[in-house]
């Protein structure tokens, strides 16, 4: 184990929206009339104690006993994946957050250390920390992770796994083939999750990734898009100095 504290990074997306949607109760003033109420201190709360309980799972998991940070990682307000694909969660735009989101968003960053950066998604912060130092935790229930390299814990399912980089490259590759509706990336024509793990368990390739658009009638900077919205950044994925994402190449 290393010397260095263990660094829990947290998807405060994930944990602010579920927090602040929690505390909405609509309130029926007359016939006509309805409004969304709010309480943000109970918010607070809940993001408190969500914090502490899942520090506390994963220190009791790996039988921590050393220092620990824990990071909160939040989305830019900017993406940099619409300059690559306009279109890359336009399906999205009208969806509202919940009543004091942004207000519990500003205590978190008022009360927890933060990671935010210009551009990047709560993904891509997470990303580029785990694979910048070693001694990592993510913490998040989202399933699209396994892109990462790294020590997971998903707290929606209340599972612990860990995935080398051999690993993360074919979940990035996969990705790439299959797209995300919830993203709206089409991915590959044709290829769902079972064609695209059958082509990968084949051959886990760029090349075979690339064939599989061309014989779709796309080309390989079609494919190419798609592996670029599809991949969460990972530290060799940032230019820190200039503070912005390095385009990935095959």
């Amino acid at each position: 184990m290393s010397k260095e504290p263990l660094r829990i990074l947290f998807d405060a997306d994930m944990v602010v929206f579920r927090a602040t949607s929690a505390v909405e109760t609509p309130i029926q003033w007359d016939d006509n009339l309805w409004t969304l109420h709010a309480d943000a201190g109970e918010a607070q709360v809940k993001v408190d104690d969500t914090i502490l309980t899942l520090t506390e799972k994963v220190l009791n998991h790996y039988k921590y006993e050393g220092n620990y940070e824990i990071v909160m990682c939040f989305s830019d307000t900017e993406n940099f994946r619409k300059k690559i694909l306009p279109t890359y969660k336009i399906n999205r735009a009208d969806k509202r957050k919940p009543t004091c989101y942004y207000g519990i968003k500003k205590w978190v960053e008022d009360n927890y250390t933060c990671y935010q950066r210009p551009g990047l998604e709560a993904d891509d912060c997470i990303g580029i920390l785990a694979t910048l130092k070693a001694n990592s935790v993510i913490v998040s229930g989202d399933k699209d992770f396994k892109t990462i390299p790294g020590r997971f814990y998903d707290f929606l399912r209340n599972e612990f796994y860990e995935i080398s980089e051999q690993e993360a490259d074919y979940w990035h590759l996969y990705q790439t083939l299959i797209g995300d509706i919830t993203d709206n990336y089409k991915g590959c024509p044709g290829f769902g999750p079972v064609s695209a793990k059958k082509l990968l368990d084949q051959e886990p390739t760029w090349e075979a990734v690339a064939k599989a658009f061309e014989k779709k009638g796309l080309t390989e900077q079609d494919a190419l898009v798609q592996a670029r919205v599809a991949r969460i950044l990972r530290a060799s994925d940032f230019d820190f100095a200039a503070k912005q994402p390095i385009a990935w190449q095959p």
